[in-house]
């Protein structure tokens, strides 16, 4: 083991845990602050129905083995399940069931020759394997061009522009093709159905449990406090000053917050790197969360393919896992990606609830307001970064400029899309990083 060495790690999401973890069990004093009053981030979750409900809707994939790893090692496996799926796609006015390959023959919205084409391109980007050859081409272009003008307007099209919006055209094909190729791994052939797993008690059981294992590491989670001054000093250590009123020293900070809130907590930053970034693109997102007495469909994950819905997807959760588990009730996310200066980032929930409800009767005509309890809404402004061509040249390092300092969020999850196994890889690559930097001697402390 390397000589301890004092490091921070700023937030409290599954990556800056992932890393204290990691550096604490590596036997380094390690302490973590996260602002928020809560640990986990987008994959937090909230009390409700003698459950816990995530914030943003989560699952795992089969292929998702770094973050399955990890519940091995703190002694959670046995709480994560794989359960079936169900996907769907609603266009004029009907819910279209998605299972396999097959269910794309039924999709008469659009000629039969149109269909077999989507099955068979479908079936070619399950097969790649090399992102790099789509990474210089955006989806909308590849696409229309192997589907078609009609079967692209109506399917993928539709997709793109409900997730991105005015930026449809911009999204590389790279992140189209990892779509694709990852669902495949959760189905053993084309013809099964799809297994995706889930936490039981939530996300908050892998996210409480890795604050509990940095403790027992012997590292500090500070929850409610942010870093109100980080200041680099001239034997190149950091001291950093806290919201709870703390000063102290560390040899090394990771930063695990989005990229454009970089160049405010370290402006001393050279202009290339900030230009890196404040060149990344970020969408947000919002979710409201419906607690109803009776389902409004039978399908957990119901893609939008009509263009006057304003909703990105309809997820069922007790579709999913059943509302056996929340005393009887019903849980539904509305989710929407929205552009940063979206009227729906700051209108009222109530008046949001009302703009959405003639939309949730189109998805199911029998839907009313009696069914629904109770409703949250959750936004996230900074909830995923637009991953566009040649994205690997844009990428920002993990050791930034400067010394001692380094960088860990989802703009630099690539070519894969975020998600909670990607950050888990993340917090573990950061974490090797800082350590190899350790033994080669190269922090503030190694002098």
């Amino acid at each position: 083991m390397s000589e301890q060495r004092r490091i921070g790690v700023i937030g409290g999401g599954i990556t800056g845990l992932t890393t204290a973890y990691r550096l604490a069990r590596s036997g380094h004093d390690v302490t973590l602050w996260e602002r928020s009053s809560y640990l986990g981030g987008q994959a937090a979750a909230f009390h409700v129905a003698g459950n816990a409900l995530e914030h943003f809707y989560h699952h795992l994939f089969m292929s998702d083995t770094e973050i399955q790893s990890l519940m091995e090692e703190i002694g959670i496996g046995d709480e994560l399940i794989w359960l079936d799926s169900s996907v769907g796609f609603f266009a004029d006015g009907k819910i279209y069931p998605l299972q396999g390959a097959l269910d794309l023959l039924q999709l008469d919205f659009i000629p039969l020759h149109d269909r077999i084409r989507i099955g068979l391109v479908t079936l070619y980007l399950q097969r790649q394997t090399d992102w790099r050859e789509f990474e210089q081409v955006s989806a909308a272009e590849w696409l229309e061009k192997a589907v078609g003008r009609r079967a692209f307007d109506r399917v993928f099209g539709a997709q793109l522009r409900a997730k991105f919006g005015p930026r449809y055209d911009q999204v590389a094909m790279v992140w189209f093709w990892n779509k694709i190729h990852l669902r495949t791994q959760s189905r053993k052939s084309p013809l099964q159905k799809e297994k995706l797993g889930y936490i039981r008690g939530s996300w908050n059981t892998l996210i409480d449990r890795l604050g509990e294992a940095i403790g027992e590491e012997g590292g500090k989670v500070q929850i409610g406090t942010s870093t109100d001054s980080v200041q680099q000093n001239k034997d190149n250590s950091w001291t950093v000053q806290t919201s709870g009123g703390d000063t102290e020293s560390f040899d090394a900070i990771v930063a695990t917050v989005p990229s454009p809130l970089m160049p405010r907590l370290f402006p001393t930053l050279p202009d290339w790197y900030q230009h890196k970034l404040t060149d990344a693109i970020y969408q947000g997102a919002i979710v409201m969360i419906l607690r109803m007495n009776q389902p409004l469909s039978n399908i957990y994950w119901l893609n939008i393919g009509d263009p006057e819905i304003p909703f990105t997807g309809i997820i069922e959760h007790t579709n999913f896992i059943g509302p056996e588990y929340f005393q009887g009730n019903h849980f539904v996310y509305v989710s929407k990606y929205l552009d940063q200066n979206h009227p729906y980032l700051t209108m009222p929930e109530d008046e949001l609830f009302e703009e959405y409800v003639p939309y949730l009767q189109r998805i199911n005509p029998d839907f009313s307001t009696d069914w629904v309890h109770e409703f949250w809404v959750f936004r996230e402004r900074a909830a995923q970064p637009i991953i566009t061509q040649n994205y690997s040249n844009r990428v920002p390092e993990h050791r930034t400029p400067l010394h001692g300092l380094y960088l860990a969020n989802s703009a630099q999850i690539y070519p894969e899309d975020r998600g909670t196994n990607y950050s888990v890889r993340l917090g573990n690559k950061a974490a090797a990083i800082v350590q190899n930097d350790i033994d080669h001697g190269y922090l503030a402390g190694d002098r």
